[in-house]
């Protein structure tokens, strides 16, 4: 599971991505842009699951 800080570096990063591909005149770079974002958000996503998992009282 991410840290607190690895998951802030994430969302940070998620939005780079996403502001680099709307910069990125190439569709080429748009889209390689684009997938990084996606990764860095499924990333964020998987660790936010795991902390709702962790949360739930037994």
């Amino acid at each position: 599971m991410p840290t607190h800080a690895e998951t802030q570096f994430y969302i940070h990063r998620e939005r780079q991505e996403r502001a680099l591909a709307d910069r990125t005149p190439n569709s080429d770079g748009r889209r390689v842009h684009l997938d990084m974002a996606q990764r860095y958000a499924k990333l964020i996503a998987e660790g936010e699951a795991q902390d709702a998992v962790d949360r739930r009282p037994t």
